[in-house]
């Protein structure tokens, strides 16, 4: 039979998450037998949502793999995703120290440095990498960002900003054997602490505070699951000052709104989730359920086909679509219509 990681990795590259998820389970893979199959899990537990998990994954396989580029790469966005940002950046520089010349880490190490607030560090290591490949967006769209925060209000941005850099991040296995994973962290509008939710904020939370509400953040989570929702809510409130934008946080307020039934505001803090940090499955899942309970079926599809193109082996997916059948068959000839107040479903 084929190692483990030789019996996930086809499945990671075909992007099918869950099916990763299922396998390992079977496989019983465990960190300190299997690291590499433990790593293409963690990976996929990454590109999940489960950022958690896959940390929990990734502590464990540090004495193996710590001194890969591409584990420090996987574990310094994760850390980045649960607002552990100090621990982040320990990450990401040690994988800078292994490859000081590949400039995928040293952009994403200048990224977590904007997060930071360390301007001038991420300035230099953004402009040696544009001075090298001048076409290189993601790292075009930091420096614009960087220029934009540094500049008076008046002003005008220098440059138009990558689209590429609003996009999610993927998670690609160079060498099946080493399972190298190449990181493109960079998103516009980023993850933890970006400088869109610092944009009318001269001064970052201190490190103590910013792990005070990734703590916070972590028991929102668990509230949520033992059905205390407005509780949730207030974890999240205290976390939103130490973290900022973060996807996570909204995600987590739309999971507890979801359970006190307030489906409106679950959808606008899922549509929030998702501008931050790209669209993950379990979002886009959510939002096809909350647009279809208000009607607008035509969205709704559109939701379950972008979640169907990051995961096809989800297990919601085909029950999602029958839901959405008998919704359009019940909703015959009453078609969805932008009227001045929305109904509550």
């Amino acid at each position: 039979m084929p190692a483990a990681e030789q019996q996930l990795l086809p499945l990671f590259q075909a992007g099918r998450h869950h099916e990763v998820v299922a396998q390992a389970r079977q496989l019983e893979v465990q960190p300190q037998t299997q690291p590499l199959a433990a790593n293409v899990l963690a990976a996929s537990l990454f590109q999940l949502g489960e950022f958690g998990q896959a940390a929990s994954l990734l502590e464990a396989l540090e004495a193996t793999l710590g001194q890969d580029r591409d584990y420090l790469s996987l574990y310094g966005a994760t850390c980045r995703r649960l607002g552990l940002l100090q621990r982040a950046e320990q990450l990401l520089a040690r994988a800078l120290q292994l490859d000081p010349g590949s400039m995928a880490v040293r952009n994403n190490y200048a990224n977590v440095l904007i997060d930071l607030g360390r301007d001038q560090e991420a300035r230099r290591l953004l402009e040696q990498v544009l001075a090298e490949e001048p076409d290189y967006q993601d790292a075009r769209a930091n420096l614009n960002r960087l220029q934009f925060r540094q500049q008076p209000a008046s002003a005008t941005p220098a440059g138009p900003a990558s689209a590429e850099a609003a996009a999610r991040p993927t998670w690609s296995p160079a060498d099946p054997l080493m399972l190298a994973f190449a990181e493109e962290e960079v998103k516009l509008a980023g993850g933890v602490g970006s400088s869109a939710g610092r944009a009318l904020a001269s001064d970052l939370p201190d490190p103590q505070q910013r792990e005070m509400a990734s703590e916070q953040m972590q028991l929102a989570e668990k509230a949520v699951e033992e059905g205390n929702h407005s509780f949730a809510l207030k974890l999240c409130s205290q976390a939103l000052t130490g973290v900022g934008a973060n996807a996570k946080l909204y995600a987590t307020a739309a999971d507890a709104y979801i359970g006190l039934r307030r489906f409106q505001e679950a959808e606008i803090c899922l549509l929030q989730a998702v501008s931050i940090g790209g669209a993950g499955i379990n979002q886009l899942i959510n939002l096809v359920s909350l647009t279809s309970l208000r009607g607008d079926l035509t969205l709704a599809s559109h939701y379950l086909d972008q979640a169907a193109g990051l995961d096809p082996s989800h297990p919601h997916l085909a029950n999602l679509r029958t839901n959405l059948a008998q919704r359009r068959q019940s909703l015959a000839g009453s078609p969805y219509a932008f009227l001045p107040q929305w109904p509550q479903p």
